[in-house]
């Protein structure tokens, strides 16, 4: 609870990424709010229209 309201730079295995702490964010581990993997979308298919 002493640490509510600052700011520490966890690392994510590629650069440290700053976490706000919040009272919601006590009893958690600080990795859990460092996003370590980039979405970058599904597949698009080659959707083609067929003419009937």
């Amino acid at each position: 609870p002493e640490m509510v309201g600052h700011t520490i730079a966890v690392h994510d295995g590629r650069k440290h990424v700053p976490v706000y702490i919040t009272e919601a964010m006590v009893g958690h581990k600080l990795g859990e709010f460092a996003p370590t993997r980039t979405f970058r979308g599904h597949a698009g298919s080659e959707k083609t229209t067929k003419v009937k």
